[in-house]
């Protein structure tokens, strides 16, 4: 449940104080396909989740203080078997955690963000839990991603003053991920690996039609949780990133953007002693000739990675380059790619308002050369990869249709081994029904023919729809389908072991508050946003959830 409740408190001087609590609770039936041996039949195995996130948030001039407190509670965890008690999963790790009501517990609470910040049109500064990216994301991106539960924070301060045509950025602390999914299931929570990080940055706007910038980052990784681990263990920086950023607006008729950043590492802790150093460049160009926009972006990354691969168990990541990728067609295959140690490459897109606001067909085509051939990557000899694109924007009347259709070629070095080729397509459909009705139809698919691998995979089909009836904002309910015969994927249908269906019922009984039920399954699979690929697992059981604004 989600409850906003604004609350104005009269200070000594006669300003008021805006204080906000916010509650955002849901709770999760998991059904699990594990059975005791006997008795066989006896869905023991099932449990229930809830998750509540609260926020308090107060405001007063230029003050602001917030704060998040996560809970979760597991319920039908436990059971006795020949009177000996057994825990079907543990929701933390004894001893890597401070956990409130014990180790042994399923219940854990933990305040989980905390900030005090001060805005005035000179200078802002944050204490506590701070969000922070520079230019593009390259050598630093840390903030939170809903789309795929990710919620880093950095634990220090953040400065940043503006004088004149300046912003001057500093910021430091330690790495906050947060131990509470709010989407995802809790198992085995740990407490922080609080890595330190360090950076500044100087801004300057209006040099002729360009903007200019300049930054550092340094980052340290430590192997243990915990505050005191944090700072007992990071003596120095493992690397060090410097890197300068130019925008030009309108010269020669384009909007231009660069970035470059060179990576230092230092001692082998990242690299295992193969590299001292690595680079990025990023670059676009944006131009507009008569009812056309074309884009064209390039990109060339060298040994970068490493700063996120060390992040890997901890699921998110603190550089985030542009990949240029089409972010809904990423598969386990192509994530290697997005996350690789060296590629170089571009993408060029040109969207033409046939109607300008009405009908916008667009074609694009990507064109990656992929020298990696380690960490994830199923191919052990390079390859080029090619992705065309075309789609289409329509808005007729009171209708939307949103369309993209792709084929990528993944053609690998040598004809012995072959090429991954990849047919995907989605559609977004908003149209109006009888008797004030809407609907909406969302289907995403993908044909997946594998290469030759050193382990072979096989071929294999995807599909995800959802079908939605509502009426205004009151009342909708949706049907999902999904379908899959990738044998990569951890999770099992409800329906058969490659479909999976679902219902959800959504109802607004006031313009404050939102209720959702949810029963059925989807399938688990890689999403990406925002350059950040996550493998999400699939879930079966029931859902309810609630929440508002008011």
């Amino acid at each position: 449940m989600l409850l906003w409740l604004s609350v104005a408190l009269a200070g000594s001087d006669g300003n008021a104080w805006s204080v906000t609590a916010s509650d955002d609770l849901e709770i999760r039936y998991w059904i699990r396909d594990q059975r005791l041996p006997d008795p066989s039949d006896v869905p023991v195995f099932n449990y229930v989740e809830g998750v509540n996130r609260l926020n308090l948030a107060a405001s007063r001039g230029a003050w602001k203080l917030n704060t998040q407190l996560d809970q979760v509670a597991l319920l039908a965890n436990r059971y006795f078997l020949d009177d000996v008690k057994y825990v079907e999963r543990p929701l933390m790790q004894p001893g890597r955690i401070f956990a409130p009501f014990g180790d042994d517990a399923d219940v854990y609470a933990n305040v989980e963000k905390v900030t005090v910040s001060y805005d005035s049109p000179d200078v802002s500064v944050q204490v506590g839990d701070v969000y922070a990216a520079f230019g593009r994301g390259v050598a630093l991106n840390v903030n939170r991603n809903v789309d795929i539960d990710i919620d880093t924070s950095i634990q220090g301060a953040k400065i940043v003053l503006r004088p004149g045509a300046w912003d001057l950025t500093a910021v430091f602390g330690q790495l906050n991920r947060q131990q509470v999914f709010q989407d995802n299931p809790n198992i085995n929570i740990q407490g922080d690996l609080r890595h330190t990080v360090a950076a500044v940055r100087a801004e300057r706007y209006g040099v002729g039609p360009a903007n200019l910038g300049v930054h550092g980052v340094t980052y340290g990784f430590v192997s243990d949780p915990g505050l005191s681990a944090g700072f007992r263990e990071s003596t120095g920086p493992d690397v060090m990133i410097g890197g300068v950023t130019a925008e030009v607006i309108g010269l020669g008729g384009i909007d231009w953007f660069l970035e470059a950043d060179v990576f230092d590492y230092v001692g082998d802790k990242l690299t295992g002693g193969e590299t001292e150093l690595g680079g990025a460049v990023y670059a676009s160009a944006s131009f507009y000739p008569g009812k056309t926009v074309w884009l064209v972006e390039l990109k060339r990354y060298v040994d970068t990675n490493q700063v996120n691969l060390v992040l890997s168990p901890e699921l998110y990541q603190v550089a985030i380059a542009p990949t240029l990728e089409y972010e809904r067609a990423i598969t386990e295959d192509s994530a290697a790619a997005v996350g690789s140690e060296n590629v170089w490459g571009g993408r060029a897109r040109v969207d033409w308002a046939l109607k300008p606001g009405v009908f916008v067909p667009y074609a694009a085509v990507g064109v990656f050369r992929d020298l990696d051939i380690g960490t994830l990557h199923f191919n052990d000899v390079p390859e080029t990869i090619v992705h065309p694109m075309v789609g289409v924007e329509w808005l007729p009347g009171d209708g939307a249709v949103l369309l993209n259709v792709g084929l990528r070629n993944d053609d690998r070095d040598g004809t012995d081994f072959g090429a991954d080729r990849q047919l995907h397509g989605d559609v977004t459909l908003n149209f109006p029904l009888l008797a004030g009705l809407t609907g909406n139809v969302n289907i995403g698919a993908e044909h997946y023919w594998w290469g030759v691998n050193p382990l072979q995979q096989n071929d294999y089909t995807e599909m995800e729809s959802a079908w939605t009836v509502s009426r205004g904002s009151k009342v909708g309910f949706t049907w999902y389908t999904d379908f899959s015969s990738n044998p990569l994927i951890d999770s099992t249908g409800n329906i058969s072991e490659t479909v999976y269906m679902a219902g959800e019922l959504q109802v607004k009984p006031a313009s404050a508050l939102t209720l959702k039920a949810f029963y059925g399954a989807y399938k688990s699979g890689i999403r990406c946003s925002g350059g950040q690929c996550r493998l999400l697992p699939g879930f079966e059981g029931a859902r309810v959830s609630m929440t508002g604004t008011f």
